[in-house]
């Protein structure tokens, strides 16, 4: 079995894990997934996760559920935070490494054959972003042989922001998450809004309802590993599929259909070809982008048997040439059918998950907000005294720029499929 370590780090992401892991045991009420959770000695399935923020507020909300085992847990004794300063989350990292490794060494050697680490996190405030990339770069000199995945969500850069520096904490993030990450799964506070608003039809929706929209792709993501088919059953096949070059590893989800009781009255049946036509759509990506040049996708079709439908609704999207891909490789769009069999009324789904240049465009956004930050050298202070200087903040913003080219060279002369 090969398992798979969660990390929830910072405010955001224990808050994504805490939805995460009530949506996987209601989708598993009886037998538990072995990659994601063990027995303990009462029989009781116990996620392969661990916990870790900076200040107590969130972590106590959450662990007091049965679900987690509470030896997993690292909270700061000074409980003050990072300040949303990605410098001070970076330095506690640092500081903190032995006990929190500690607890990731025990559960890595409480694994059969540990396939992967995936940590969510924020890369917009202080300790998701700053101790999540300490831990990230420990990660890959631990455990060199083993995936590390990344759930990131980045900041609404069209809205002003509580955090100021978020941009800097953003660009820093980045650097680590593009030298050390295998695979990155990109969420957009921005296009999470619109999604609650539009496909659930909540008109302000709460941290709760887009953390349960990021749970739903993130389960959606893991259907194949769950419930193995004759593909894409581990980790190491995704990624490898979706990162042909390793520089080249944020991926971004497309789900469909969202439902809560409202919209379960509106979408009443779906078929493959609707699930495809939809999981292209801007709307329901992840990340507000456009998708520009497909470098690969992977599409997993829920709840279906009909693999003649799905080879059709591929031809189909094939021929309307809906989309161009890159012009160095043949087109790259695979396809997996799987069952989830607690979901309601067997209702047909899908996941998208899609590497293309268009995240460059996202990529651009943040560089423009962190330029025009750093052009007054506004806020850097708060920085420099953990920092030898700010030689990180010039690489960490050069190594964004050189991404951002290579995404842009890899669609020249890009073409539609024919």
């Amino acid at each position: 079995m090969r398992e798979i370590i969660t990390l929830q780090v910072g405010q955001c992401g224990n808050q994504i894990g805490a939805s995460f892991w009530n949506r996987m045991a209601s989708l598993h009420p009886k037998t538990q997934p072995e990659q994601f959770f063990y027995l303990a000695d009462d029989n009781t399935p116990i996620p392969r996760a661990i916990l870790i923020d900076l200040e107590p507020r969130v972590i106590s909300s959450i662990s007091q559920n049965i679900f987690f085992n509470h030896e997993n847990v690292f909270v700061s004794n000074e409980g003050g935070g990072a300040g949303n300063n990605w410098a001070n989350g970076y330095l506690f990292g640092k500081n903190k490494k032995n006990e929190i490794f500690e607890m990731i060494q025990k559960e890595a050697e409480n694994s059969d054959m540990l396939e992967a680490f995936q940590i969510f996190h924020s890369i917009a405030g202080g300790t998701g972003s700053g101790m999540g990339s300490c831990i990230i770069e420990e990660l890959r000199d631990d455990f060199p042989k083993k995936l590390i995945q990344s759930t990131a969500v980045f900041p609404n850069n069209d809205e002003v922001s509580e955090v100021v520096v978020q941009p800097y904490n953003s660009i820093l993030t980045l650097k680590r998450l593009n030298k050390y990450c295998d695979s990155v799964l990109v969420m957009d506070n921005e296009a999470l809004g619109r999604i609650s608003s539009e496909s659930l039809r909540i008109k302000h929706p709460s941290y709760e309802t887009i953390n349960s929209v990021i749970s739903t792709v993130l389960c959606a993501s893991s259907v194949s590993l769950r419930n193995p088919t004759y593909m894409y059953s581990d980790m190491k096949s995704i990624i490898s599929t979706l990162v042909p070059i390793k520089s080249m590893n944020f991926l971004v989800p497309s789900y469909t259909p969202f439902m809560n009781e409202e919209t379960k009255q509106i979408i009443r049946k779906s078929s493959v070809n609707d699930i495809l036509r939809r999981l292209m759509l801007n709307k329901n990506r992840m990340a507000n982008i456009d998708t520009r040049a497909i470098i690969s996708a992977l599409t997993i079709f829920i709840n279906t048997t009909d693999v003649n439908e799905v080879q059709r609704s591929l031809i189909r999207f094939y021929d309307k040439q809906e989309t161009g891909f890159v012009p160095w490789m043949p087109p790259s769009f695979h396809s997996v059918i799987c069952q989830e069999p607690t979901i309601v009324n067997d209702q047909i789904s899908g996941l998208s998950l899609v590497n293309s240049t268009g995240i460059a465009h996202l990529l651009r956004k943040i560089c423009d907000q962190y330029d025009k930050l750093k052009k007054k050298n506004a806020f850097t202070e708060m920085y420099r005294k953990y920092l030898n200087g700010l030689d990180e903040f010039d690489e960490s913003r050069q190594t964004i720029e050189n991404l951002i080219t290579e995404y842009q060279n890899a669609e020249l002369s890009t073409r539609g499929v024919t």
